[in-house]
């Protein structure tokens, strides 16, 4: 007996053996044979409304008004797009591609191959007598600029992960460069996608930084999702960073830089004007981070001590902060008052696993206590490494947003992302050392990881930036538009430069948190030349007053 095809994995299907339907007379099976075809129309043209709708509307022309009618309503919806494209290009890509493109994979370029391909990757199920062969049927068809998505359903006797032992199977019956096969959350659907092109090759340059809207003051922000660089399937890819800490690990030269970049660009309007407020520690000597130095409101790059230092102040006005708040709000926003701090530390493992015993002991302490209470009352810790092991990151669960870019072992993916995550398909310790800044991610919120590459900012660029986001540290309000300017001095706080007149040194941060148990915000201010000039002017025209100047 002939082996049936059903695509069919929701419903129960009752089949009519052929022997027993052909024992039949025949003035008896013509009804039959019309009861079934009419029910199987109409279930077609209720399944496929727009389908439906075009085949009678054609019929009907063509029927009541001829073959010159026929043509009219063919060509008029033709010419009426094509003066479309034309005059609108924009709003004919936006509205009327994605549903070309939905179509036409859909029901040409999957859905003519499909059933073939299920049978020879044998992902059918069949009934015990043999007769029935039930396959995953497809459901929606979404296209990205770089994969096709399937959302398909899982019949009974099928699991996602059977259907994603087949991917391989499925990358070539698709001709495709991968397959990725999803969970949606939902039983019995999964989402199978097909990557056409890999848009991560090449380097994606830096995103621009956010600014106004003409007409308007205020630079819309979302500190939860924070652009980075590019997903796998060419849309946007962001970090959350309001309520998060990111954990960054991969190799000498993956370029977990350019993830750091690539944050501190998109967040440059909220530095400069005070509702962002980074802490930077760079255990190289600054090699990384002191590019952009005016940018971090406290920065440490010599000294253990003093590096630990900044994380327990860091950790101290964080408790500060949270018994202010307590009792008082739930969810923290940031604001001038509150700011966001967003605390860096490059090289994680200088401090947990390579300083001497009493600043590790320190360093995690001050770490967890960060990373544990932190992202409820405005912090966030973004911690860069290249070991991910247990030893050399003891807290590195309490991290709850991981990216793994280059590594160099197969365990290290899973010690990043977590048990099974390679199995996956996160391929991490696969990733070339040409790619800088690829990598694949995963959130709290997702179960499977997704590969992402993160912008490139150039060393010019972070120059550019810094010296025109730099926080702005005056309160005062006789000068008004001041621009941004490099650091005064060497980047060693404290310590002014002895060749600069006196009243040319930096002054006095203003301290902005009430609660007198706070402990002092130890920040070296940001004063720009133009700054200096202004007020010194304002203080000479003070003293020949006989007032003081502010």
């Amino acid at each position: 007996m002939a082996t049936r095809l059903v695509m069919s994995s929701r419903r129960r299907t009752v089949e009519v053996r052929r022997s027993l339907v052909e024992a039949l007379p025949f003035w008896v099976r013509l009804p039959v044979w019309c009861g079934v075809g009419g029910y199987r129309l109409v279930k077609a043209a209720i399944q496929h409304p727009r389908t439906t709708a075009v085949t009678a509307t054609l019929g009907t022309a063509g029927v009541l008004g001829g073959r010159w009618a026929l043509a009219g309503v063919v060509l008029a919806p033709v010419a009426a797009a094509v003066v479309w494209r034309i005059a609108w290009p924009a709003s004919f890509a936006q509205r009327v591609t994605p549903r070309l493109l939905r179509w036409q994979r859909r029901w040409i370029r999957y859905g003519r191959r499909w059933n073939g391909w299920m049978m020879r990757c044998r992902l059918g199920v069949s009934d015990p007598g043999g007769d029935v062969v039930v396959i995953p049927q497809i459901r929606r068809v979404e296209v990205t600029p770089a994969a096709d998505r399937l959302l398909i359903d899982v019949p009974a006797g099928l699991t996602v992960d059977t259907i994603r032992q087949r991917s391989a199977e499925l990358a070539n019956a698709a001709r495709a460069l991968d397959c990725r096969v999803r969970s949606t959350g939902s039983p019995g659907l999964a989402w199978v996608e097909f990557q056409r092109k890999d848009v991560l090759v090449a380097t994606i340059p830096a995103l621009p930084i956010p600014r106004a809207a003409e007409g308007e003051d205020l630079v819309p922000l979302d500190l939860a999702a924070v652009p980075v660089g590019t997903r796998e399937d060419g849309t946007p890819w962001t970090l959350p960073v309001l309520g998060r800490h990111v954990l960054v690990a991969g190799r000498s030269r993956a370029g977990k830089g350019s993830v750091l970049w690539s944050v501190l660009r998109y967040l440059a309007p909220a530095i400069r004007c005070g509702l962002v407020k980074v802490s930077g520690i760079d255990p190289k000597g600054g090699m990384e981070l002191s590019i952009g130095r005016p940018l971090f409101t406290r920065y440490e790059a010599d000294q253990l001590e003093a590096m630990v230092a900044l994380l327990e102040a860091e950790a101290d006005h964080m408790d500060c902060v949270a018994s202010e708040l307590a009792g008082n709000v739930r969810k923290f926003t940031p604001s001038m008052e509150h700011p966001l701090h967003l605390v860096v530390v490059d090289e994680l493992a200088t401090l947990t696993a390579y300083a001497p015993m009493e600043v590790r002991r320190r360093a995690e302490t001050a770490l967890g206590r960060l990373l544990t209470k932190g992202a409820a009352v405005g912090w966030a810790v973004l911690g860069l490494v290249q070991e991910p092991s247990k030893d050399i990151i003891p807290m590195r669960g309490l991290f709850t947003y991981r990216l793994a870019l280059c590594l160099d072992t197969p365990s290290q993916v899973d010690m990043v992302l977590g048990d099974g995550m390679r199995d996956l398909g996160a391929l991490a310790d696969q990733i070339s050392l040409s790619t800088p800044g690829m990598g694949y991610a995963l959130s709290e919120f997702e179960k499977e990881p997704f590969r992402v590459r993160a912008a490139y900012v150039a060393d010019d660029e972070i120059r550019a930036m810094a010296g025109e986001y730099a926080p702005i540290t005056t309160d005062s309000n006789d000068i008004e538009d001041i621009p941004a300017a490099p650091v005064v001095g060497d980047g060693n706080e404290g310590q002014a430069d002895e060749t600069e007149p006196a009243d040319a040194r930096p002054v006095e941060p203003v301290e902005v948190v009430e609660l007198e148990e706070c402990p002092p915000a130890d920040v070296t201010p940001v004063v720009p030349d133009s700054l200096l000039a202004k007020l010194r002017g304002l203080s000479a025209a003070g003293g020949s007053d006989g007032t003081e100047a502010a």
